[in-house]
């Protein structure tokens, strides 16, 4: 998963907090480190938490209409980021439902940066 310029929110903290997102998950994809794995999956649910937290409070900061509706999103992929996690942890085949997780993640997070948090960018800067 390569991040590309064409992902950056032009809010550094944010974009710095995406492209680690996006290391960890390449590292769920490198089957070489699957020993890692348990690991990476504990950061990406700490880090995801903290992220979407420090999102949020930037929302707060600046009276971010869609803010809510941003909040449930953040919600609903923590539920299905958990959801996955335990079907790593109960499965036998660690490596596939890793491989799963990433394309989860990664997709998700494509998408939600794309329109949502350009969205927000854009709301935020014009803010000043």
């Amino acid at each position: 998963m390569l991040w590309t310029a064409a992902l950056e929110t032009g809010i550094p903290k944010i974009d710095q907090q995406h492209q680690a997102l996006f290391r960890q998950a390449d590292i769920l994809m490198d089957a070489s480190q699957k020993d890692r794995i348990p690991d990476t999956l504990d950061f990406l649910g700490r880090y995801v938490f903290k992220h979407f937290n420090d999102e949020e409070v930037m929302h707060a900061a600046v009276k971010y209409p869609k803010a809510a509706t941003h909040k449930e999103m953040h919600r609903q992929f923590i539920t299905t980021f958990k959801n996955l996690k335990k079907k790593y942890e109960e499965s036998k085949q660690s490596l596939a439902i890793a491989m799963e997780i990433n394309k989860v993640v990664v997709g998700w997070l494509k998408e939600h940066i794309m329109v949502q948090d350009k969205d927000f960018a854009r709301y935020y800067q014009s803010r000043g």
